[in-house]
């Protein structure tokens, strides 16, 4: 930790070296800019596998994928055609919902263009200038509306954490055919009650480690854009050492997210909407 902290700090300091007196407050802002910029990518990329987790079906081994094929192929009479290969293959692979997929991908691309659009505001502003000053400071309303809209998701995130339903689907169809099969004695069903309850355990430990790790990643992206708030609201009275410090307190902000435990992201997250627009 104590190397790499050292390593960020001297290649801040060398990039700070090479710019003129005039570039370096800029270019430190738009560092921090890109620490929160490159936070929420992750945070929106974390947000899509959540969504698409839950309608995956659990993974088949390569024998089970041969067998699935071969019994499809038995059973089917129409031609093949680029339309029914994919579920010919794997007919869980295939989702019925591709409408609600396309919106959401059209959501998502929406949200990330929001963001992106906010960090290019910095790739345009001169050091020193009277124009880069104001864009600084008309970006402070902007990001707190961004702030915002991460806190919401954030919120909706736990208390409706992602659930992979096309698993608990499978499971709970498996539940209800032990329940279902007359050919167990009292031993042999207790048993596989017993099986049954350590797979849907795993699976709520996945669930748990879902949700854990997408709040971490917009626990993140949300506090580095609470960070990012102060320095623009203060960038006139700011020096380019407080600049560097905040670009380092940010490398630091990260480290420390990753370690916090599940619940510990949980009550980070549950201050958010308060702490946004402050």
């Amino acid at each position: 930790m104590a190397f790499r902290d050292f390593a960020s700090r001297t290649l801040i300091i060398c990039i700070v070296g090479l710019l003129s007196a005039c570039s370096q407050k800029a270019e430190m802002l738009k560092l921090s800019a890109t620490q929160f910029g490159t936070a929420t990518e992750s945070a929106f990329d974390a947000f899509d596998t959540a969504k698409n987790l839950q309608f995956a079906p659990f993974p088949k081994s390569a024998d089970a994928q041969r067998t699935e094929f071969l019994n499809n192929m038995a059973a089917f009479d129409s031609p093949v055609t680029a339309s029914n290969v994919a579920v010919l293959i794997d007919r869980d692979a295939v989702t019925n919902s591709s409408d609600a997929n396309a919106a959401w991908k059209s959501t998502l691309a929406d949200l990330r263009a929001q963001y992106q659009e906010f960090v290019a505001i910095f790739d345009n502003i001169e050091g020193g200038s009277a124009l880069g000053a104001s864009a600084v400071t008309e970006s402070g309303p902007i990001l707190e509306k961004l702030r915002t809209q991460l806190a919401t998701i954030t919120q909706n995130l736990t208390q409706n954490p992602p659930q992979l339903l096309k698993r608990r689907a499978a499971l709970i169809a498996d539940l209800n055919d032990i329940r279902n099969d007359a050919s167990d004695d009292a031993d042999a069903k207790n048993l596989r009650y017993e099986m049954w309850l350590q797979e849907w355990q795993a699976l709520m430990g996945s669930e748990q480690r879902l949700q854990t790790d997408t709040l971490r990643h917009f626990v993140t992206a949300s506090k580095l854009g609470e960070k990012l708030q102060g320095q623009i609201e203060n960038y006139a009275k700011l020096d380019v050492a407080s600049l560097i410090q905040a670009v380092e307190q940010g490398i630091t902000l990260v480290d420390d997210i990753n370690n916090l435990s599940p619940q510990e992201l949980l009550t980070q997250s549950t201050n958010l909407v308060e702490t946004a627009t402050q």
